[in-house]
């Protein structure tokens, strides 16, 4: 019930602590990173083990070979001859390329079929091959200002080429003008990183488009080549990201990059290179229990059904104990534990109406400071178990004390400016917070890093936040229902410091717009809730359900149980008391007395108040005769036979609220003359039966009336009792 009643504090508290997380997360990253740069240039090895995932240190980068292989696709130039003509006419180079010479004015043409059987040669639609292929330089098509030293060019630009086989053909078109009927040519092809160059002498035959004859024909296999660092170290319990980077011949494909023949518990992810990329990274992960050692792995390239491998050496060292590793977890985990705990400083001000960081009766500068510190102890401590442990391979062990510590510590400190918030049960929330948050973060971190540790940070304030919100609710006995408006209401838990209700924002607890500085003080003391009217000076336990306004505040008490019920002002007039005893059974009355109703009627007082009624103010006599009545002298044989009563002893008259009227002369006891009765009080006023010890007033009007023979008699009702 008491969760239900506090569901807006723990959703607030939940909310404000992972942003107070997330902005120390934030602040603390450059940080990290300049830390982590740092310790790189000083040899130093280690990484934080809170919320950020520990990594091992940079590997090698890549060997000049690699970088001077992967460049030497680069062809060797062609011959001098070739290499002036070709530059002249701006022709182009690549994977493939077959260039024609002549020495006349002839119209000679070169032809290729590519693997995919098409012919590139001079026709407008023939140009361009699907596969790349093109031809960019014509020299003497159609005679049009031939010149004597033509060249024509195909190539197939660097990495386009696709496998499979080439066949080259020259043809003698036409004659030319002033052209030889045969003329001597040099072809000069490159594949496969190679040149290959051919001449002779072509004759123009009787046919129109003149003789096409074959020159070379090659093959070009698929290959690929992988390349990646000699040797790279992955420390225990961390991930490491391992350059790699493929070369590609006479394909464009995808290439899977994997890693074999790894050691127990390391892992690595196949790695897919898209058609337009050459180069990635295979992320290595080693478990806390992987064993130190060298192992060589293998690192395999495969595409277009052909491989490629390659036999680095995958290193783990022992750990190694880092000091700098240390002071930098503490710094950074300081950072966090700092926005986290503003964050709900934020919250529970937010909560009560106040300014977001206004200090209550703990400083701000001190919340500060008692932030920074906790986070620096469970950042250092966690770090410094993290390195034991990584010793005998349960290192997340240590990274699971760091965070239940951060948490902890962060929820003790929080009970100093929530109001009576007991310091015990806030830590062991915070514990439990911390926990939450750390197996949050495996489970996001098996996803991505950058989701585990932007998660990771969101969901240990978010933690601690929620735990230590449901644990206030949860555990407490007492407290204040205050009602700002219809929706707004807040609760404050009751304790021995007390809670100020009042418009001073800086001195109060809780703030109340238009009240005094301080209007009311709750607190509770030996197991009772306790109120001080400040402005009036005092002081008075209160119940369940108590309901005060300070300002336009209202401040109703808890206690667990049920409102006190709320009981209307008693009418004016006498109390009602219980029903009398009930006596013998009343006698017979007088015909007279027939219109009595019977029935029970209540018990007057014994002190009643009294009316306007004529009563005989005077002493009762002394005796009286056995007839209790005048209205009981017939011949009623109960009337004649009924005992005499003792008098009980006469009770003084309390005075009257008004001038009482002039006493009426006594009733004589020898004959009381025969008079009308007095009217009789509307409602039933049954008989009832005298009684010895009877009070001396009456049990049905509640009036005194004097002593006679031991009974007494009424003249309001006009009966004896």
């Amino acid at each position: 019930m008491n969760l239900l009643v506090a569901w807006k504090k723990v959703l607030l508290f939940g909310a404000f602590g992972a942003v107070g997380c997330l902005a120390g997360w934030l602040v603390g990253e450059p940080y990290l990173f300049v830390a982590g740069e740092v310790a790189a240039r000083a040899g130093a090895k280690g990484a934080p083990s809170l919320i950020s995932r520990p990594t091992s240190a940079d590997p090698p980068p890549l060997t000049r070979d690699f970088l001077d292989r992967l460049k030497a696709v680069n062809p060797p130039p062609p011959p001098r001859d070739f290499l002036d003509r070709l530059k002249a006419a701006g022709a182009k180079s690549g994977d493939v390329q077959i260039s024609l010479i002549w020495y006349d004015t002839n119209d000679l043409d070169l032809h290729c079929v590519d693997p995919d059987g098409f012919e590139i040669f001079w026709k407008p639609d023939h140009r361009r091959s699907r596969s790349g292929g093109e031809l960019d330089v014509d020299r003497n098509a159609g005679c049009q200002d031939p010149i004597a030293e033509p060249v024509e060019n195909i190539y197939w630009a660097k990495g386009t080429a696709p496998s499979g086989t080439y066949s080259v053909y020259l043809n003698f078109y036409q004659q030319c003008p002033r052209g030889p009927t045969e003329s001597d040519y040099k072809i000069n092809v490159l594949h496969g990183g190679e040149r290959q160059e051919f001449k002779g002498t072509i004759r123009k035959d009787r046919t129109d488009t003149g003789p096409k004859r074959l020159i070379y024909k090659f093959q070009l296999e698929p290959k690929i080549e992988v390349f990646a660092p000699d040797t790279f170290q992955l420390a225990p319990g961390t991930s490491l990201r391992v350059p790699v980077a493929v070369r590609r011949e006479f394909f464009q494909g995808k290439v899977e990059v994997r890693a074999e023949r790894l050691p127990a518990s390391v892992t690595a992810e196949p790695l897919v290179l898209q058609p337009n990329q050459s180069e990635g990274e295979l992320v290595f992960k080693a478990t806390d229990a992987t064993i130190p050692g060298e192992t060589r792995i293998k690192i395999v390239a495969a595409g277009e059904g052909v491989s490629y491998s390659v036999d680095p050496t995958l290193v783990v060292p022992r750990s190694q104990f880092s000091l700098w590793a240390v002071i930098s977890t503490g710094v950074w985990t300081a950072l966090l534990a700092l926005g986290l705990c503003l964050a709900l400083l934020a919250g529970q001000n937010r909560y009560l109406g106040k300014a977001p960081f206004a200090s209550g009766r703990v400083p701000l500068a001190l919340v500060v400071l008692g932030a920074l510190a906790a986070g620096f102890v469970s950042g250092s401590v966690g770090q410094v178990l993290y390195f034991v442990f990584l010793a005998i391979g349960i290192a997340k062990l240590g990274f699971l004390v760091g965070w239940v510590l951060l948490g902890g510590l962060l929820g003790r400190g929080v009970s100093a400016f929530i109001p009576n918030l007991d310091g015990t049960k806030a830590a062991l929330a915070g514990l439990g917070g911390g926990l939450l948050g750390a197996v949050a973060f495996w489970a996001l971190s098996a996803a991505a890093e950058w989701i585990g540790r932007f998660g990771g940070a969101a969901l240990l304030g978010f933690c601690i936040g929620l735990m230590v919100a449901v644990v206030e609710a949860a555990f407490r006995r007492a407290w204040l229902e205050v009602r700002f408006s219809e929706r707004e209401i807040i609760t404050v838990n009751l304790g021995p410091e007390p809670v100020k209700v009042g418009g001073d924002a800086r001195a109060s607890t809780v703030w109340a717009r238009g009240a005094a500085a301080i209007a009311l003080r709750y607190w509770i003391r030996d197991g009772k809730v306790y109120c001080e009217d400040v402005p009036a000076k005092r002081e008075a336990a209160v119940t369940n359900g108590d309901t005060r306004t300070a300002g336009g505040v209202t401040v109703v008490v808890r206690t667990g149980g049920s409102p006190a019920p709320v009981r209307d002002r008693p009418p004016p007039g006498p109390a009602p008391q219980p029903p009398p005893i009930p006596g013998p059974p009343p006698a017979a009355p007088a015909p007279r007395a027939t219109a009595a109703l019977p029935g029970p009627v209540p018990a007057r007082p014994a002190e009643p108040e009294y009316d306007d009624l004529p009563m005989p103010m005077g002493p009762p006599a002394l005796t009286r005769p056995a007839t209790p009545s005048i209205l009981d002298l017939d011949d009623s044989p109960v009337a004649t036979a009924r005992p005499a009563v003792p008098a009980p002893a006469p009770k003084p008259v309390p005075p009257a609220r008004s001038a009482p009227p002039p006493p009426k002369p006594p009733v004589p006891t020898a004959a009381k003359p025969v008079a009308p009765p007095a009217p009789k009080p509307p409602g039933p006023a049954p008989a009832t039966a005298p009684k010895p010890g009877t009070p001396d007033s009456c049990p049905t009007c509640g009036r005194k009336a004097p002593d006679q023979s031991g009974e007494r008699y009424c003249m309001v009702c006009d009966r004896t009792f």
